[in-house]
């Protein structure tokens, strides 16, 4: 890989750049524009695409027809390798792609057929954070007791954050977080909770708390123990940051690299080389859509959380994620490879167990 792809915020502004109005002609008139998900029918990310595509229309003035999409798979790569390759250069297909995707090519995954630095940037639907929570029966009720104690924790499989967020956090900070796979969805992690199954559960959008969990939070059933991001949820500014427990330059950079992913959010990116006033035309219209009423009434109705940011607000955001040195990443990429090939592991044991 060449030094330049890396250049940091040379690589994040090359990635925005662009005039940030449309042009006079519009340029999507009588055309569709496809919005894809990363997610099957139901996913998060698939709420947040059909929340959109019922809003944004009307904010182009030539009136295409929008149509969202599902391209599931590979926790992301398979909406992200369509995007990068396959998909039109016109500004006709756009995907929310999950922000960490972008740091498997940086891993040196093969499956990752894209450079994450060469994508247009569109919007961010939501910034989001991460965190880890726990059941009250666990007497856990501080960051400390992190440190002091194996924490058993639900997770979903060895991509996910629920499993990749507990290993770093051991390997930087010290934690005892024992991640279990097997608990695929925040509904079944709370139920596992409640039957003592497992303790907790981190790596989990502190959105997703918000929409199905706030009476359990509220009631002090399920304890929101630290945030996982580079800045406090709004909503929870008496939980503390997780970074705040790094001890050392190198482990804050890394841990500033993931936590990043989720700050990216919600964001919708087009493949390198859409033209220019297609791109300021996308912007355009997303950036109207997340300030119409009716968009944002929506929203609060269906408890969709939208913290929004434009193309340019990212910066900062892709800037941690995508310009993290070398050795931070490399660091990184050996730490997860060894995790995975032991989750792999526990993988089996389940299919066989569930075979039996």
């Amino acid at each position: 890989m060449r030094l330049s792809r890396w250049l940091g915020a040379a690589v994040v502004a090359a990635a925005l750049a662009g005039p940030v109005a449309a042009s006079a002609a519009e340029p999507f008139a009588g055309q569709t524009v496809y919005f894809s998900s990363s997610t099957d029918p139901g996913g998060g990310f698939d709420l947040y695409v059909r929340l959109l595509s019922r809003h944004i229309g009307r904010h182009f003035a030539g009136n295409p027809t929008i149509v969202p999409q599902n391209r599931p798979g590979g926790g992301g790569l398979v909406l992200a390798n369509f995007l990068y390759n396959a998909a039109a250069k016109d500004g006709t297909q756009v995907g929310l792609i999950p922000a960490y995707v972008l740091l498997e090519e940086r891993f040196k995954n093969p499956q990752a057929k894209f450079d994450p630095s060469k994508f247009i940037w569109i919007g961010n639907m939501n910034r989001e954070v991460d965190h880890c929570s726990v059941w009250h029966t666990t007497g856990i009720t501080k960051p400390e007791d992190f440190f002091d104690r194996e924490v058993i924790l639900g997770a979903s499989g060895v991509s996910g954050g629920s499993y990749i967020m507990p290993i770093l956090m051991n390997e930087e900070l010290g934690t005892k977080f024992r991640p279990l796979l097997g608990f695929e969805s925040n509904a079944k992690r709370g139920l596992s909770m409640q039957q003592g199954e497992i303790m907790g559960q981190c790596g989990t959008y502190l959105s997703s708390i918000k929409a199905g969990s706030m009476q359990d939070v509220e009631a002090g059933r399920l304890r929101i123990i630290w945030q996982m991001g580079l800045e406090k949820h709004p909503d929870f500014q008496n939980v503390p940051l997780a970074i705040e427990y790094a001890k050392t330059a190198e482990a804050r950079q890394m841990l500033e690299m993931f936590f990043a992913s989720a700050t990216v959010g919600r964001a919708f990116a087009v493949p390198p080389g859409v033209p220019q006033e297609r791109v300021a035309a996308l912007r355009a219209a997303f950036d109207a859509m997340i300030a119409d009423p009716a968009f944002l009434a929506e929203a609060e109705k269906t408890k969709i959380e939208v913290r929004p940011a434009t193309a340019r607000q990212m910066e900062p955001a892709l800037q941690k994620l995508l310009g993290a040195p070398t050795a931070v990443v490399d660091k990184a990429a050996a730490i997860l490879e060894t995790a995975r090939n032991r989750g792999r592991k526990q993988e089996e044991d389940l299919k066989a167990k569930s075979a039996r």
